[in-house]
């Protein structure tokens, strides 16, 4: 295979370099194998397996989701965000996305049945090279139908608009709430305030918080005007009523928990800071173990020219 590391090693060097910090594998493996590593092997294993990651195979949906996406009863969520990492040129944005099929007995008048685990995309830099990715994992023509909730990022509402208009397209509940709490925070009827408005988000009366917000004497008349049309921009948004109702997810908690569960409990630990290379490269091997793809990385150690 062209080194003294044997491929079954190799693979589990890859797997635990993926989980934790490179330091730690060697105890791992000595106590999991009895086999004597060090953290330069493990590191050199994540950095080739990770660099030979086939990229059209690691984001196309996997036979479980493509199937769900052929069911024209089915709902498919997606939710895209970005996620920062400390690296040699500074903090970066990683743009992450998470597509999941919902249980159906979450649709209304459907059977209950259970979920695809969710898969992943992500893309150190520019949008532009995160869109074509994620749209071979969410086809746009697949039948299935397609939900989004974002929190109303600009790139974000334009790109899925254009490329998936017939989607339902949600703006996230709870960053609207976010923003609404900021309008009142220090008053002391902020408490009772936002509750009102929250009852109207939820019964479809988007217009009526508009109304209330430009009665906030003590914001400047900027500030008011700016929440103003952020509401009014996403009105077509934020018909939580008629989602609800349709059993809908209101809010993207699960991108937020990504952020989390793909990229910062590996990536963002305490001192860490990664050179670009590096960090793309453990990138892709995190999307594939969360995809559940890792078998991606196993494949390129069972090929005859296979030489980790």
């Amino acid at each position: 295979m062209g080194c003294r590391t044997s491929p079954y090693l190799q693979e589990k060097l890859a797997l635990l370099g993926t989980l934790t910090v490179y330091q730690q594998v060697p105890v791992l493996v000595k106590s999991l194998l009895g086999v004597v590593t060090n953290s330069s092997q493990t590191y050199r294993v994540c950095q080739t397996l990770g660099d030979a990651l086939p990229a059209e195979a690691l984001t196309m949906a996997s036979p479980p989701l493509a199937q769900q996406l052929t069911q024209p009863q089915g709902v498919i969520y997606g939710m895209v965000d970005g996620s920062m990492l400390l690296t040699d040129a500074g903090w970066q944005e990683v743009k992450l996305g998470r597509v999941f099929a919902a249980p159906l007995h979450q649709v209304k008048g459907l059977p209950a049945t259970q979920s695809a685990a969710s898969e992943y995309v992500a893309h150190r830099g520019h949008y532009k090279g995160f869109m074509p990715d994620f749209e071979r994992l969410l086809p746009a023509q697949s039948q299935a139908r397609k939900v989004f909730i974002t929190d109303g990022a600009e790139w974000i509402s334009q790109w899925l608009s254009t490329s998936y208009p017939s989607a339902t397209h949600i703006l996230d509940y709870y960053h609207v709430v976010e923003k609404l709490a900021w309008a009142v925070k220090g008053l002391p009827t902020a408490r009772n305030w936002l509750a009102r408005q929250q009852e109207h988000l939820l019964t479809n009366e988007s217009e009526r918080v508009e109304q209330n917000i430009t009665r906030l004497r003590h914001l400047s008349a900027d500030e008011r005007r700016k929440l103003v049309g952020y509401l009014r921009t996403n009105r077509h948004r934020m018909r939580y009523q008629d989602y609800r109702e349709k059993g809908l997810m209101i809010g993207s908690g699960p991108i937020e928990a990504a952020h989390r569960t793909v990229l910062q409990v590996r990536m963002k630990r305490s001192g860490q800071r990664w050179v670009n290379a590096g960090c793309d490269r453990m990138i892709r091997l995190r999307v594939a173990y969360k995809s559940g793809k890792f078998d991606l990385v196993s494949g390129l150690l069972k090929t005859p020219q296979a030489k980790f």
